[in-house]
């Protein structure tokens, strides 16, 4: 059980730690080697054969490949190859991780290549189509002990001497693999460091006549620090990219790149909406990245619009709209930082539903004044973060301006039409052994509420007001947990 813990949270550092975090130790000395199947076995077997004593397998920190196997049909010939990660057991020769590709010969592993890696761990592991759909180049980020010392290398199978050929390598703070340039393979997109006081720079690498090749660099705007995550984000067919980094006061700021294939190169998306982004983006919570909010493809950056009111002194709570800038002609915000206008009225958003036969209520309707037209805006996701307890609650645009939090003891709270003070949604969190309040309209009944997210030891449930026309599935699915 500590095993699993300690392990749990080396792989929560080596995430979080971007670009200056120097390697500590790896996730194989921390545990029992998983037991190895007959492939593996046989493999390893080789491999000692080929280095005339024993090896010590290197595991990837991070990414989709965890294992120091792969198996893989690299030359499109319809049989896999292994890719094994290693380093000599026996500490006489160099720490640097050796990466080596097998091959299968009358049913026998033997080595066909075999080379020194960039670094003494191994970050991640990820195939590419960039060279066609018939071959799988392969990307390899090498971790080593000092500060911003992450090496990227490309590899390709060469078919003329069986084996990989280098083709690239460079420093990275981050990368991500995608059809950025619309050719029908991928991109590769490498974040680096250049060092203070330069800026970071983006570089985009494409193949051209069968040679892997730099195509278009951008440097970063200077209120980018340091990287956090960079994200290949889908729209309308084309991909842009999005970059989360840290600032020098430690808040979390955003950029959003996309090809132009006009002038062939990298351009902010704030530049043709005449906006700047990083700024723009700046927030406090680092948890609060950005993230695909509404899983269709694309990723959101998110924009804090104000402080909730209700929970101003704690800095707990806020307003937090999504946009995906590369699929906006214009930005547009609406907000009104919870004031209103004085002598304005803001139409209510969900009118109780009455019977039709009340005289009353039809003379209330007859009396009611027409709906104000809502402001023009263009977010694709608005909602609620609450920083304290790591979750993010989506609500329909249509309620932005039209609905007030108000405070139900030190963690509670619910959520009030403006305009009627109707209690649209309570929302409760609660520790371990907690039990669930009931009574009144603002707690309502215990059997109406559904428990949307766990974190940590908290468990967050919402009840969501059931006659007034509200889409509960809606919000309940919306609970996102920040991370």
């Amino acid at each position: 059980m500590r095993r699993g813990f300690f392990a749990a949270v080396l792989l929560l550092v080596l995430l979080f730690s971007g670009c200056s975090a120097p390697l500590g130790g790896s996730v194989e000395e921390l545990l029992e080697a998983p037991k190895l199947s007959q492939s593996q076995t046989l493999v390893v077997e080789a491999l000692n054969r080929h280095v005339g004593g024993s090896v010590k397998l290197q595991y990837p920190r991070q990414g989709e490949f965890l294992s120091p196997f792969v198996f893989r049909d690299l030359d499109g010939d319809g049989v896999e190859e292994a890719v094994v990660f290693y380093s000599d057991a026996t500490g006489n020769a160099s720490q640097y991780v050796r990466i080596a590709l097998l091959e299968q010969s009358d049913g026998k592993w033997n080595v066909s290549w075999d080379e020194e890696g960039l670094g003494v761990g191994v970050d991640s592991v990820q195939f590419s189509s960039m060279y066609g759909a018939q071959t799988a180049a392969l990307i390899v980020g090498y971790l080593n002990t000092g500060v911003n010392d992450k090496f990227l290398a490309v590899y390709n199978y060469n078919e003329e001497s069986p084996g990989m050929s280098r083709v690239d390598e460079r420093q990275y703070c981050e990368y991500t693999l995608a059809d950025f340039t619309g050719t029908g393979t991928d991109d590769l997109i490498v974040l680096s460091s250049t060092g203070e006081p330069d800026p970071m720079l983006v570089t985009m690498l494409t193949v051209e006549e069968g040679k892997l090749r730099p195509v278009t660099s951008v440097a970063l705007d200077s209120l980018l620090e340091s990287s956090s995550q960079i994200y290949a984000s889908l729209s309308a067919g084309s991909y842009s990219l999005v970059i989360d980094g840290f600032t020098s006061g430690g808040t979390l700021a955003s950029e959003q790149l996309y090809f132009d294939r006009k002038s062939g190169r990298l351009i902010s998306c704030g530049d043709r909406l005449n906006i700047e982004i990083p700024t723009l983006s700046t927030r406090v919570g680092t948890t609060l990245s950005s993230r695909d909010v509404d899983e269709d493809g694309a990723v959101e950056i998110p924009v804090v619009l104000g402080n909730v009111s209700a929970f101003s002194t704690e800095q707990r709570m806020q307003w937090v709209s999504f946009y995906d800038f590369a699929a906006i002609d214009e930005y547009q915000n609406n907000f009104e930082k919870e004031t209103v206008e004085p002598g304005r009225q803001i139409p209510s958003v969900l009118p109780l539903p009455q019977s039709e036969s009340s005289p009353q209520s039809q003379s209330d309707t007859a009396q009611q004044p027409a709906q104000e037209e809502v402001e023009p805006t263009n977010e694709k996701v608005f909602g609620l973060a609450d920083l304290s307890y790591g979750y993010y609650m989506r609500l329909p645009v249509s309620w932005k301006n039209r609905v007030t939090v108000e405070r139900l003891g030190s963690r509670n709270w619910y959520l009030t039409d403006t305009a009627s003070g109707e209690t649209l949604l309570t929302v409760q969190i609660l520790g371990t052994d907690e039990r669930l309040i009931s009574g009144g309209d603002r707690f309502g009944d215990v059997e109406d509420y559904v428990q949307a997210a766990t974190v940590g030891r908290y468990r967050i449930f919402v009840r969501v007001r059931q006659d007034a026309g509200i889409d509960a599935v809606q919000i309940l699915s919306g609970v996102t947990v920040l991370s």
